[in-house]
């Protein structure tokens, strides 16, 4: 399951100990990166960089990096080869993002973190939640 992935990437930070910092990936890593390694998608490690700045709300607690880090795996998965409406593409996507904020109530990282982030757990529940339902919108449309 995807969720697994995602938890996968959440911990690995803790095998470091007082380093764990470096070895952090924050919320659109985590699920790009899930993504990849759950879907096979064969992105390479500079091409997962792309995601990085999009994590913590692109950096200014703006639209939530697990919804961004899920827009650019359905990016990969369903855009579609020159030339091309992309209908499916805009579908995917269009779904994820009802399905995102609704189950949220929003998609800004700020009003999250105000009310749903867990003061232990941080936003790693959300992460794991928001997997399940992007894993269930991809199997809908492959």
């Amino acid at each position: 399951m995807l969720k697994d992935q995602v938890k996968k990437y959440i911990d690995l930070e803790n095998e470091y100990g007082d380093q764990k910092n470096l070895y952090h990936y924050n919320c659109a890593e985590v699920i790009l990166n899930a993504c990849n390694d759950y879907y096979n998608l064969n992105l390479d490690k500079r091409a997962l960089k792309m995601i990085a700045p999009f994590g913590g709300g692109m950096a200014s607690e703006k639209t939530c990096g697990i919804l961004t880090g899920g827009v650019a795996a359905i990016g990969v998965m369903f855009t579609e080869d020159k030339p091309s409406e992309n209908l499916k593409l805009k579908e995917v996507t269009k779904r994820w993002v009802n399905e995102f904020e609704n189950e949220f109530g929003d998609t800004n990282c700020n009003i999250l973190k105000e009310t749903k982030r867990d003061e232990i757990n941080g936003c790693k529940p959300l992460m794991i939640k928001g997997a399940g339902i992007l894993e269930d919108i991809i199997n809908k449309y492959r």
